[in-house]
């Protein structure tokens, strides 16, 4: 992995791993893009898609839609180091 890669997905995993933290301020079941889902998802989805667009700005380049995040959560789905792939996917999209 290059090495600007590598500094932008453990920047995005840290920003993941801080709001994973808070799941349990966010039990309920909510309207998700998929159906049902739980509220601590769109929470960290958002803050990821917060940091995500941070990045981009940071770089010169425009906002991440939200339809880019949901497909870099969804590829991360089933991974068992689902963090860590959702954090590089997030990171890959800022190399775009």
């Amino acid at each position: 992995m290059q090495i600007a890669l590598k500094t932008t997905t453990d920047r995005l995993y840290a920003v993941l791993v801080a709001a994973q933290k808070e799941r349990d301020q966010r039990p309920d079941l909510i309207e998700g893009p998929d159906g049902p889902e739980c509220e601590w998802a769109r929470f960290e989805r958002n803050a990821m898609w917060t940091e995500v667009n941070r990045i981009c700005s940071e770089r010169g380049l425009p906002p991440v839609l939200l339809t880019q995040m949901l497909d870099a959560e969804r590829q991360a789905v089933g991974h068992s180091d689902y963090s860590l792939k959702y954090a590089l996917y997030c990171a890959e999209i800022t190399e775009k």
